[in-house]
């Protein structure tokens, strides 16, 4: 084994330690720690993907993040409809033995209707219409801010609505079940 000769004051001194020969028989951690390479950061993706189960454990989070939102959109669709600048939705529900409509309103622009607005609920009937088929006629006034919301009462039961809303010439028609 040959070292290194160097002379250090009046001596001539031997170095066996050399870091060349230590490296080329290092193993790659050890190479990638001397050349600086460990030191780089590998980035965030390349983090949650380093190994398979990682890479399943995000796999499986795409999976229900995606499976969550198609979910969200397909059951909370809410039935929007336009008229005069507004968007009207109407939801049906049982209170205390007493069926409530709630309608839900948002101005689209600030020049949006204001005014007064007539409502008519009917329950959906399969059969012919007879002249006993009760309607509950509701009148209310849009007032002038964004986003409101009306409640009332009606006098009848049924598992499904008819609503229409009509102001001025203009009407719009909802089907509610009642939940």
């Amino acid at each position: 084994m040959e070292g290194d000769k160097k002379r250090i004051g009046t001596e001539e001194v031997t170095f066996y330690y050399s870091r060349e020969r230590r490296l080329n028989s290092a193993p790659d951690p050890v190479v990638k720690l001397n050349s600086g390479m460990f030191g780089q950061r590998s980035g965030f993706f390349r983090s949650l993907v380093a190994t398979k189960s990682l890479a399943f454990l995000f796999l499986a989070i795409l999976m229900l993040s995606a499976t969550a939102i198609v979910m969200s959109i397909l059951l909370n669709q809410e039935d929007n409809r336009q008229l005069l600048g507004n968007s009207f939705t109407v939801e049906a529900f049982r209170f205390q033995g007493s069926t409530y409509i709630a309608i839900k309103k948002h101005a689209q622009s600030q020049d949006a209707y204001t005014g007064a607005l007539d409502i008519a609920v009917s329950p959906v009937i399969q059969e012919k219409v007879s002249e006993n088929m009760p309607i509950h006629i509701q009148k209310l006034v849009i007032g002038v801010s964004k986003d409101e919301e009306y409640r009332f009462s009606i006098p009848f039961e049924a598992e499904k609505l008819v609503v229409l809303l009509q102001c001025k010439s203009d009407f719009i028609r909802f089907i509610a079940p009642v939940k």
